[in-house]
């Protein structure tokens, strides 16, 4: 979260379609909805609109996109919530920082726009505690761009960044710290999709349902209970998955024998502990939170401009 000095805060949400990540926190992006029903336990908990609902407790299903419902505001509430208890505020007026995927970035950035602002001022409350949110203005800034943004002055050759995210890998060309914009792609290649098939390719190996949490567990080296065995073989799944993304990106035309590449995000942390021939020359910012923070660095560089 970034304090103005007209007494606006900006605070960046990277809404995933496997996790919620603000500057400083990550959560499950699923969302519960219970109605009427308090919740027996306060933790993960949002009363908005005379609902009460749990955010943070699983994974949403995948859709088409994140503006044809409510899930994406409370998710975004629930982010906007955890930033400002961190900052010991509970009424504030926000700039909100939101991200696209770069791809879809021209085609959808009003739309996004627009649903933020047909309820732009927000009073809820978030595991026991009542916040009253207005949001002044809505910034929509590019993913996988963004991750890197504050380090393009830095940037004097030429670089493929690539954001594995959970529906999408974002593919960013930049050269002399400038992206270009007909060299970059979105693959419809990430870690939900890799997952369900590593779930599938373990039933037949092992016989057994491994749970998504516990995939993740093993991508994110974040500790699983699983046999040595099983997670051996999910590693080596998971080589094949990065394997098979940069035959892909060779196919598409670019030269991985050379070009510096930037692993970003949650998919750094895979391609780092699985990567191929490419090592020498290929970086892993493992920060889950990149894009959200570069969401903030670049609104912050917008209003310092006007």
């Amino acid at each position: 979260m970034i304090s103005l000095n007209n007494g606006q805060y900006v605070i960046g949400f990277d809404d995933g379609y496997q996790l919620g990540k603000t500057a400083n926190f990550i959560f499950d992006n699923g969302v519960h909805r219970l109605g009427a029903v308090e919740p027996t336990l306060k933790e993960n908990s949002l009363f908005y609109d005379g609902e009460y609902f749990k955010v943070g407790e699983g994974r949403s299903a995948i859709t088409e996109d994140k503006i044809s419902d409510d899930l994406a505001r409370l998710r975004t509430m629930t982010g906007i919530a955890m930033e400002l208890r961190n900052a010991g505020l509970h009424k504030a007026k926000v700039v909100l920082a939101v991200g696209l995927p770069f791809s879809n970035y021209g085609r959808d950035k009003l739309r996004l726009i627009d649903y933020y602002n047909q309820q732009n001022t927000l009073e809820f409350s978030y595991e026991g505690e009542d916040y009253t949110v207005t949001i002044v203005k809505v910034i929509v800034c590019p993913q996988c761009y963004s991750a890197i943004a504050s380090r393009l002055g830095n940037m004097k050759d030429d670089y493929l960044i690539v954001d594995i995210g959970s529906k999408t890998t974002d593919v960013v060309y930049v050269r002399n710290g400038l992206p270009i914009e007909s060299k970059s792609i979105t693959i419809e290649k990430a870690m939900v999709k890799w997952i369900k098939e590593i779930q599938r390719d373990m039933k037949i190996q092992t016989g057994k349902d491994i749970p998504e949490h516990e995939i993740m567990k093993v991508m994110l080296k974040e500790g699983s209970n699983l046999p040595s065995v099983y997670m051996e073989l999910i590693h080596g799944m998971m080589r094949e998955k990065i394997h098979s993304l940069e035959l892909e990106l060779s196919e598409r035309g670019y030269s991985l024998d050379y070009i510096n590449i930037i692993y970003v995000g949650g998919g750094a942390l895979m391609a780092r502990d699985h990567a191929g021939k490419y090592r020498n020359h290929t970086a892993y910012d493992c920060d889950l939170c990149a894009n959200a923070k570069g969401y903030e660095f670049l609104a912050g560089q917008m209003l310092e401009r006007r």
